[in-house]
Parts: C-alpha cells; structure tokens; sequence
C-alpha cells in the first residue's frame, strides 16, 4: 500500500516541480543604456525576456513615457544557448526615445504578453539633464574623411546634434521671422531625414530654398571644432498677438561609427536628434498712427499706378495697372479699394502674384491688378489716387502709400453717326439706314403650314447633339486621370518599381561574370530599389534595422520579410567572400529576388 502511495506520489511531485519551474523560468525585465542622458542625447530601452515561452511572445505594449518620444523601435534580437544539456532562450526588444525636457522620469512598467500570460517590468528611473551627458570625443573628425579614423562607438550626443534659431524673440503679426535648422557633427553623416515634425499653429509659413550640395563650415562650439551644415530655414508670419510656441523637432541622423583597419568594415547607425522647444513674443499692432484702411500689411512696399492709354472714347475699355512692390506675406494682402469713379464703369479685377526670396532671406515680390473701366462721359477725366496702409516693423510705425492721379481725356464717341450710350457705359450699335424705297405690304401671305416636320422633332437630331458632348465628357475624365496620375509621384515611383528592378537584375546577371561582387552590388540594389519605389520608403528606412517592421506595417507577409532580409544578407556576404562567386549561388539569388518581386506585385 505504502508502495503504491509512492508510485503515484513521485509523479505529481516531479509535476510540480516541472510547472513551478517553467513558471520560474520566464523573466521579463527593462533596462536602459544609461540612467543619465543630455537632452541632446537618446535613450535605448531594452525589454528582454528569457524562458521557455521566449519564442512565443508578442511585442511589447509599450505606455505613455512623461518626458521622453518613442522615435524608433522596436528592433528584435534572439538568443539561444544550449548548455549541459538545457536549451535557453531569450529575446529582446529595443526602443529609442527622445528627452523632451530636463527631469527625473519613471518609465514603466511595460506589459508583455507571453505563452498566454501577460508579465510586467519593474519601472526604470532616468535623469535628464541640459546639453549632452555622454562622454565627448577629444578630436575632431572629418565627416567625409577616412573611416579608419571615425570612433567605433555610438555618436553622442556632442558628437552630433541639430540646433532650431530664430531670429528674432519679438514681432508683430504678419511679420517674417525666420526658423532655421542646423547641423553641428564631428562624425561622417550619410543620412539625414524628418522624423517628427509638429504643426505650427499661428503661424502661416512659407519654406525658403536650401542649397543641396553643401559643403560644410567649420564652427566653434564650446571650444570643439565641428562642420555645420544648414538643414531646413522656413519664414514664418505670426498670425495674432500673445506668446506663441515653436515645437521641438526630431531628426533621423544615420551616423558612421567607423570601421576596420582598411575602412570597408564602418558601420551606420541611426540616431535621433531633437532641437529645442523656441516661444516668440508677438506684439500687438499700436493704436497711434493707424489709419481706416490698414488691413494687416506688415513689411516694406512701394505702390504704382498707371492706365494703358491717355486718350479714350465713351463706351472704349481702359485697363488700370496697380501694382504693389516690397517686402512683406503678399499673399495675405487682400484687394486693393478703388475710390469712386461715377464717370465710370468698374469690371472685375484680374490679379497676379509673383512671391520669391529676395535679396536671400525675405520674402516678397509683387502683386499686380488689372482694372477695367469704361467711360460712361466725354471731357477731362481724372482717376483719384489709390492708397495703401502697412506697419513697418523696423521702424515701428504705419506708413500710408499713394499713387498719382491719373488724367484720361474721353471724347464723344462719333463713328457710323454716333453710338447710343447707355447706363451700362458700352457702346450700342448705330441705327443705319437699308434703303430708300418703300416696302409694300403683301395681302397674302399663302400657306404657313410647315412643308415637312422640323429637325428637332427626329430622335436622330438629340443623338447626334449628344454624341460631342459625350465625347467632351469622356475626354475631360480621361485628361484628369492622366493629370492624376502624372501628378502622383507614388504612384509613378509603384509602377515603375518592378520594370526597373528587373532591368537592374538583368544588369547584375551580366556584370557577375567577370566580377562577382558586382553582382552582389547590383542585386542588392535592385532589390532595395524596388522596395523603395513599391512602398515609397526614404533610403534611411533602407539602410536601417527596422526594415522587417517597416514591411510589415505595409501589410507584407512574414515569410516573404524573412525571404527579403535573407537576400539582402547574403548580397552582403557575397561581397566580401569569394565562395559565393559560384554561378549557381548567383543564379539561386536571382530566382529568389524575381520570386519575391513578383510575390508584392500580386498584392
């Protein structure tokens, strides 16, 4: 009997022991590179979780951090070790974030859900503090420089950052302040774009060209040498009085972080730079000086007028020329008001903008009218002066602009004995005389019955006027489809996608036999090409670790993820590994590439 209570006891204990185990054996936890970051500086949050249910767990839900944007992630590591016997595993996923502003912070706990189990970290306490607090390099490094010499470590945040300026911290509604981006680095910089852009609410904004191929300036800053690049310069024109803000900006920075003795080993990171939140005081106008017709105009104008002719006739057209110059939003300038012209008759106006940079760094050009106006009668005619009110910010006071007076000299119209004038100011026909013979009145006037029906009664008669317009209807939707789609960069770069990833596969298949990393060069190109121009992905979503996510935020299946990062992989490999110069691994690439090409094109 004892034997038996044994029998089964040692089963259930050894149960036990296993499930109390398993239980055990999973371990989530959070951690962070730092516990003190610089506002320039960014943070890498690390959610691991190791066990037998590793495999099994889905991505972390991730809650709202006070004082820190999530700007990338999650990048996805696994590892599995067998040791003494016993299989292990564990995975990790890894978050960038962003400081906002200096602090201490609590971030956490985060939620992840494994084998049908949820497990929460341990909240992670974080200091911010001003500028950069990771450890600077001590020398200065030429971005388009040898590799060799770049540091092997992540840049810091005095290694690379961006800067937000304005300049000037008080203006008056409408009047341009100008925003302007900058980069500061000591390391190679192969990439740069806009991750995170906020709205600027009250403000209407006009962006300002930036030159493409910059060469950098060497600056001093706090004693370190770095290469400053101009980024983005915007013009902004406050819209109303009181303090407005300028949010902080992100920038994706693909950073070299070196590489080996001969160079062809470097490394590109991605990190995440943010500027400073900027706040500018708008003014409100001043009540002295401000006359009727001011309408918001802030800058500096000049205001012309002239007529197309001197002379004119009662009923003949005259065009009016306004035009003001200068300084200043003229998009936001509204029409100016004719004085009053009883002599006269007023057509509607036609108007013309011509906005550009002057001068390279203001906005303004000209804002031209066209008036009509037709002589209603004859004599010594005068057009009054017209005016304009603006605020000139600089020397912050209104300025009132006024034309000439414009004389017209109008004579009676006299052709074909005399045209009869009316109210409407446009000239009538004249009456002339047929004949000098009278007409009799004929007694009869026959038959008025209609000889044979009209062509209007007949069904063929609506067919035939339907058919043009028809065919306008059909040409009109067939002009805006072509537009649209002329128009749609996407759509151009998506359709184009497979034909000129083929033709570049085509291309590396030739170049491979004669050099078998051009190959790989090639195919790698096509591949990453195609992926670009079908999803209208930027080449730092290329070149970065988050391209499986990327894919699958496009909806692309797991398998064929998997599929693509393993050729990108093996182009990698081959360029550096003379096995993979064997035809028939080239060829397998080839297959697998056109297979994955043609996979997304049946999406």
């Amino acid at each position: 009997m004892k034997a038996d209570r044994l029998h089964w006891l040692l089963p259930a204990a050894l149960l036990a022991a296993a499930v109390l185990a398993r239980a055990q054996d999973v371990q989530v936890t959070a951690s962070v590179d730092a516990d003190t970051i610089g506002t320039q500086d960014q943070l890498q949050l690390t959610v691991n979780l190791s066990g037998p249910d590793s495999g099994d767990v889905e991505a972390p839900r991730l809650p709202q951090f006070p004082g820190f944007d999530v700007v990338a992630g999650p990048s996805v590591s696994t590892q599995f070790q067998w040791i003494n016997g016993r299989a292990s595993s564990s995975k990790g996923f890894t978050y960038v974030l962003a400081p906002q502003k200096p602090g201490r912070y609590t971030l956490g706990p985060v939620e992840v859900r494994a084998g049908g189990k949820t497990y929460r970290t341990q909240p992670v306490a974080v200091t911010v503090t001003s500028g950069s607090s990771r450890p600077a390099t001590r020398r200065s490094f030429d971005p388009f420089g040898d590799e060799s010499s770049m540091p092997r470590r992540p840049p810091g945040g005095n290694d690379v950052f961006v800067t937000a300026e304005i300049d000037s911290r008080r203006a008056y509604p409408s009047q341009q302040v100008t925003l302007t981006y900058r980069l500061f680095t000591q390391v190679g910089v192969t990439g740069l774009q806009l991750q995170e852009s906020p709205p600027l609410n009250g403000f209407w904004v006009e962006e300002m060209e930036v030159a493409t191929n910059q060469r950098g300036e060497r600056k001093l800053v706090n004693g370190r040498e770095y290469l400053e690049y101009l980024v983005k310069k915007q013009a902004l024109f406050p819209n109303t009085p009181g303090t407005l803000k300028i949010p902080s900006v992100t920038f994706a920075i693909a950073a070299r972080t070196g590489g080996d003795f001969f160079g062809i080993f470097g490394q590109s990171e991605t990190v995440y730079r943010k500027t400073d939140e900027l706040a500018l005081e708008v003014l409100p106008f001043p009540s002295q000086g401000r006359a009727p017709n001011f309408s918001g105009a802030v800058g500096s104008y000049n205001l012309t007028a002239s007529l197309d002719r001197n002379e004119a006739a009662t009923g003949d057209a005259v065009t009016l020329h306004v035009k003001l110059a200068g300084r200043g939003n003229l998009k936001m300038v509204p029409d100016l008001t004719l004085p009053q012209l009883p002599d006269f008759t007023i057509y509607s106006s036609k108007q013309a903008a011509n906005i550009r940079l002057l001068e390279g760094k203001w906005i303004g050009g000209e804002k031209a009218w066209e008036y009509v106006l037709v002589p209603k009668a004859p004599g010594e005619q005068t057009i009054p002066p017209l005016s304009f009110c603006y605020f000139d910010p600089e020397r912050e006071r209104y300025e009132t602009l006024a034309t000439l007076p414009l004389a017209l000299k109008v004579a009676r119209a006299t052709d074909g004995g005399g045209a009869i004038t009316g109210l409407s100011g446009i000239g009538k026909q004249s009456l002339t005389r047929q004949g000098t013979d009278i007409n009799f009145i004929k007694l009869s006037a026959g038959s008025i019955s209609p000889q044979r029906p009209p062509a209007y009664g007949s069904l063929w008669y609506y067919a035939l006027l339907a058919v043009p317009v028809a065919m306008n209807i059909g040409l009109l939707i067939y002009q805006r489809e072509r537009r649209r789609q002329s128009s749609d960069v996407v759509l151009a770069r998506s359709r184009k996608a497979r034909r000129s990833a083929l033709a570049r596969l085509n291309g590396s298949v030739k170049a491979g036999r004669t050099n078998p990393r051009r190959f790989y060069d090639e195919a790698a190109a096509a591949l990453s090409g195609y992926l670009g121009d079908k999803f209208n992905l930027p080449e730092l979503a290329l070149a970065s670790d988050n391209l499986d996510r990327t894919l699958s935020e496009k909806g692309v299946r797991t398998e064929i993820i998997k599929e693509t990062l393993a050729c990108l992989q093996e182009c990698d490999f081959g360029r550096f590994v003379s096995a993979s110069a064997a035809p028939d691994k080239m060829r397998d690439l080839v297959r697998r590439t056109r297979s994955i090409i043609d996979t997304l094109e049946e999406r």
